[in-house]
């Protein structure tokens, strides 16, 4: 009899808690259902019609707007814009901020202050940081003036030019993003076991045997992770695009990101356009993601 009462009280008691848990993560199932599964939905009812914002009717179209983007020109712009800048922004910020953490993990004086001072620029706003780097790519600008001073005198528009705006663009992601991967790989570099390198020091391997032999190995989960949120921040650029070029010269920095905007917010009839692209975006991003991690990942046993 006392088993019994015992166990229907440990049922009351599991009952209460499962309760309580549900009340507690029901605030954030409302807000995914409502504002991510509802909005995904959404989107996707909208990428198969002709939908315009100002229009009574929407007609269907079914998969139409999914087939022709082959055939749109602005979106293969985009994309092979999109795709060279994510390849070349994620190899450097990827490689940077493995040398940066790197070095500051080195028993070096003052690695506290470098740590705090390289991971400045990723706490700083992105218009801001913008607008410091159009007053830099200014014909006027720093960077300009720096060359000037090295003994190359130009006053060249950085950002105007259609050789040179997509590069420029790049080298402000990767200053910005690279020191927040530094601190990931740093905290990678302090889980590594110190006897191994006092073991492969001791067996005569210098500094860049171990860097290749050991620390390249080891970090091979945290370089997935790293290279898997460089393509997804790569892929979906946007804040300095429309800050700094709005896809200019001539297209040279229109992005896949960029141009959704465009046909969402400056032409209303090509909302289901623009969907049909997200979607697409988000295909090529989840494929690239898992073919990194089938050659990146792996599982590290010390």
């Amino acid at each position: 009899m006392a088993v019994a009462v015992a166990g229907r009280r440990r049922g009351g008691v599991r009952a209460s808690e499962a309760r309580a848990g549900v009340v507690f993560v029901l605030p954030y199932l409302v807000f995914f259902l409502v504002m991510q599964a509802g909005a995904l939905l959404l989107a996707f009812w909208f990428s198969l019609h002709r939908y315009d914002l100002l229009a009574l009717e929407n007609p269907f179209r079914g998969l139409a707007n999914y087939t022709r983007l082959p055939e749109n020109e602005d979106f293969k712009i985009a994309l092979s814009n999109t795709a060279y800048y994510a390849v070349v922004v994620t190899i450097l910020q990827t490689a940077f901020a493995l040398v940066m953490a790197v070095l500051l993990d080195a028993r070096i004086r003052g690695r506290g202050f470098f740590r705090s001072t390289w991971y400045t620029p990723s706490i700083a706003s992105t218009v801001v940081i913008s607008m410091i780097f159009l007053w830099i790519y200014h014909p006027t600008g720093l960077l300009n003036s720096v060359l000037s001073l090295l003994g190359t005198p130009v006053q060249h528009n950085w950002l105007q030019d259609t050789r040179t705006a997509l590069p420029a663009l790049m080298g402000l992601n990767v200053w910005t993003t690279a020191p927040t991967f530094m601190i990931v790989f740093l905290a990678g570099l302090q889980d590594i076991p110190r006897s191994i390198y006092e073991a492969a020091e001791v067996d005569g391997a210098g500094p860049m045997r171990r860097f290749f032999s050991i620390t390249i190995p080891l970090l091979r989960p945290i370089i997935f992770l790293v290279v898997a949120l460089g393509i997804i921040g790569t892929f979906q650029v946007f804040d300095q695009i429309s800050i700094m070029t709005q896809g200019g010269p001539l297209k040279s920095t229109l992005t896949v990101a960029y141009l959704i905007y465009q046909n969402v917010f400056r032409d209303e009839g090509q909302v289901g356009v623009a969907c049909a692209m997200a979607f697409a975006l988000g295909v090529i991003i989840y494929i690239l993601t898992m073919l990194s991690r089938r050659y990146l990942d792996a599982k590290i046993d010390y």
